[in-house]
């Protein structure tokens, strides 16, 4: 049931975001949830870094980075460090898009990402690298939607678009994955 929220959520912020970027004629004004973003989007990269579970290892090397692990109960609520959507994959390695995710007044959680047609340039992208011991799942859902216990998965498993739920630090602006969920 909560995936079904989810994907509706998700659904209607792609149609607003389409909306309001494929309908203007040059000058596109602002609305509060674009303002909204960007304020989040500033006050996540202008945030210092915070402890994650006691580890703080890696985390100190990135703290003039453009990208940072998620905060703290936001990190919680999704059981992730980072969120993305796969962009391009290599023999070893793939980058995504970053995807926002912030925690609603009603407790609720917000998902947003690039559409799929997007044409992002490099410097927007995040290089994942994986380790000998990156741990891969398919995160698994039931027909009602609710999640139901992930099955294991390997790195050929992964397609461009998926959406990836990841578990690891940034270093140098790479993002060193010890677990990945995909979906």
């Amino acid at each position: 049931m909560k995936l079904k929220k989810v994907m509706i959520l998700l659904g209607t912020v792609c149609i607003l975001n389409t909306m309001v970027t494929g309908c203007g004629s040059g000058s596109i004004a602002k609305t509060e949830e674009n303002q909204a973003d960007e304020a989040l989007l500033e006050e996540l990269n202008d945030a210092p870094l915070k402890e994650i579970d006691g580890n703080t290892d890696g985390l100190q090397e990135n703290t003039a980075g453009k990208w940072q692990v998620l905060e703290p109960d936001v990190a919680a609520a999704v059981d992730a460090d980072f969120l993305g959507k796969v962009w391009k994959i290599e023999e070893d390695s793939f980058f995504i898009a970053e995807k926002k995710v912030k925690i609603l007044d009603d407790g609720s959680l917000s998902y947003s990402s690039p559409s799929s047609n997007a044409d992002l340039p490099d410097s927007r992208l995040i290089h994942v690298i994986l380790g000998d011991d990156t741990r891969f799942y398919l995160k698994a859902t039931d027909g009602n939607g609710e999640s139901s216990e992930d099955t294991k998965a390997e790195f050929q498993d992964l397609k461009v678009h998926m959406s990836v739920e990841m578990k690891g630090s940034f270093k140098n602006d790479k993002f060193y994955a010890t677990e990945i969920r995909f979906f």
